[in-house]
């Protein structure tokens, strides 16, 4: 399940940039291991802000609800917000900060969405059309005998990021129905009989 960035930093899901800059920051200071705070909470604080403060990564958050950014950590370093002068482990090492972004960005820029289908279409095989976070129509052709939870990668469709652009995956879902009438009862009972 995608974390709730929004409840991580407090805030509403339409909260402005500076709301989102105030709530890291109160928070940040609170959590910050060079002042005794926990590291988990503070990487998690971090990534949170990382995403919600990016304009292309907070709208595809939003827009796809369960985008996974794979798990990256924090992007956001403690002294973008404090200034130089902060003590982060991170800071005065000269060029690591390239280096921390170049990884982390091209992690975030991996999105991950499900492609609901039905049953039948999973047996069968279907074609979904959707458009990505950039508009981009993406046509995703799913072969008969799909499963659940198989995942399809498009390179290059994901959100972008200084060295280019990240992959797209597409997860499917097979959607079991809860009920089923009884003309679809005999049909499966039938496929049943027939070895399926």
């Amino acid at each position: 399940m995608a974390k709730d960035y929004y409840r991580i930093l407090g805030v509403p899901r339409n909260a402005s940039a500076d709301e989102l800059k105030r709530a890291y920051r109160k928070l940040a200071q609170a959590h910050h291991p060079d002042k005794g705070g926990d590291s988990a909470r503070f990487k998690e604080i971090s990534e949170a802000y990382q995403v919600l403060s990016d304009a292309e990564k907070r709208q595809a958050y939003d827009q796809f609800g369960t985008t996974d950014f794979s798990g990256a950590g924090p992007g956001v370093r403690y002294e973008d917000i404090f200034g130089g002068g902060a003590r982060t482990g991170f800071g005065g090492m000269g060029g690591v900060g390239d280096i921390f972004e170049s990884f982390f960005g091209q992690a975030f820029s991996q999105v991950q969405v499900e492609a609901r289908v039905k049953l039948t279409d999973a047996l069968l095989g279907t074609t979904l059309t959707f458009q990505n976070a950039q508009g981009e129509t993406v046509e995703l052709a799913i072969p008969a005998g799909t499963r659940d939870g198989q995942a399809f990668r498009f390179p290059g469709k994901g959100m972008p990021y200084r060295g280019g652009r990240g992959d797209l995956i597409a997860v499917v879902r097979v959607q079991f129905p809860d009920r089923l009438n009884k003309k679809q009862r005999d049909l499966i009972e039938k496929l049943r009989d027939a070895g399926l």
